[in-house]
């Protein structure tokens, strides 16, 4: 073996001892480099996700009553606030009409599809869905929709005939003003009787059927009169009566598609007006 050779073997043997005395090839080597990174993105993961199982857990562990208010408060807060600064500015300066507009109407609707998306997710986690209210969609319940028209109409002409010769209307009885566009309309008039019903009827009526019957159907009702404090005594009383309607309709059928339906045809009349104001 030439000397070249040899001194060059001689290299490579004493490089291979000095990293055998080390205890690690030049792979080990590599991988010891990174193993402290990958074990810190271990256990970084963990850590960022405790907060969302912290957050499970707690919706997990509610008791039925502190379910019910957190998504009451959820779906409707800013709407009980509402009606309690205007039922407050009604006794001080009398009732007033509620403005609409497009940009009234993109925010409700926007409000009503969030307010739907956290109340879905709290449903995942506590193990009920809106499909168990009763969601079908078909003509059998259509037909029925178009009989609870008929007779919500004749029993809110009677209720408002009857009232009217009580407790006449002052000023505009219209309790809605401004200008919508036909879009907006429709947009209205889809989203907001789906939560509505949904939420005032479907989730109240399940989550108070325990106590009865009627306890939970006048909840409901009120609960819906409440929100709709805004518009005036005399319609008050109207939406009042549609609630009780609403109510016991969805105790014996236990479909919400009627009452939904019904909501839409009830809406597109009262904001199809504001077109023309548009």
């Amino acid at each position: 073996m030439p000397i070249w050779e040899s001194s060059r073997w001689a290299a490579s043997n004493s490089a291979c001892w000095a990293n055998s005395a080390t205890g690690a090839s030049v792979g080990d080597m590599s991988q010891t480099r990174t193993l402290p990174s990958l074990a810190l993105t271990r256990i970084s993961r963990p850590s960022a996700l405790q907060p969302a199982q912290r957050i499970k857990a707690f919706i997990r562990n509610l008791s039925s009553p502190a379910e019910f208010y957190l998504v009451i408060v959820i779906s409707f807060g800013l709407s009980i606030f509402t009606s309690v600064r205007e039922a407050v500015s009604h006794l001080m300066h009398g009732a007033k009409p509620f403005q609409m507009s497009n940009g009234m109407a993109l925010w409700l609707v926007s409000y009503e599809l969030a307010a739907f998306a956290a109340v879905f997710w709290i449903g995942r986690i506590r193990g009920w869905t809106f499909a168990s209210f009763g969601l079908r969609v078909s003509w059998k319940w259509t037909g029925a929709g178009v009989l609870l028209l008929i007779a919500v109409l004749l029993a809110l002409t009677l209720q408002t005939v009857l009232f009217t010769l009580i407790h006449p209307p002052a000023g505009n009885p219209d309790p809605l003003t401004g200008g919508l566009t036909l879009p907006f309309v429709i947009l209205v008039s889809v989203i907001n009787p789906a939560f509505e019903e949904l939420m005032e009827v479907g989730y109240f009526v399940h989550a108070l059927k325990g106590y009865g019957m009627w306890p939970a159907i006048l909840a409901s009702a009120c609960f819906r009169t409440f929100l709709h404090a805004y518009a005036g005594v005399n319609l008050a009383a109207s939406v009042l009566l549609l609630g009780l309607i609403f109510g016991f309709a969805y105790w014996r059928w236990r479909q919400l598609w009627p009452l939904i339906f019904t909501h839409m045809i009830i809406d597109f009349n009262a904001l199809y007006r504001l077109i023309h104001a548009a």
